[in-house]
């Protein structure tokens, strides 16, 4: 599937979520909902915010940080979390999954804290 396609796939999986968009981010495609971004889409592949919760949800299944090289070494951002294959084949747990994935991302979002002040 070509970049563009996966995207559009996973925004139309998204959709019952609400209105979420994307926008170019570092070579990428961030994922936002509310204007809170969630989720992101590196090299071709879907990353969610995790909580506790969700990280160990998703390492069960497989799951890792991204990650990306330094010239020190690889370095990971535990923040995110490849979504695992099981959940791109079925919208529903995926929407499950992105809704956690916002409410964790809304409720630690260094935006969100200065709008709420």
């Amino acid at each position: 599937m070509a970049a563009d396609e996966f995207i559009n796939h996973v925004l139309d999986m998204l959709g019952s979520i609400g209105e979420v968009e994307t926008a170019r981010f570092f070579g990428g495609n961030a994922i936002r909902l509310a204007g809170v971004q969630f989720a992101m889409i590196m090299q071709g592949t879907l990353y969610f915010v995790v909580s506790d919760a969700l990280r160990e949800q998703f390492q069960a299944l497989g799951s890792q940080p991204f990650s990306y090289d330094t010239k020190h070494g690889p370095r990971a951002i535990h923040r995110y979390y490849t979504v695992p294959e099981e959940l791109l084949e079925d919208p529903k747990a995926l929407c499950r999954a992105g809704n956690a994935a916002f409410a964790h991302a809304r409720a630690t979002s260094k935006s969100a804290k200065h709008k709420r002040s």
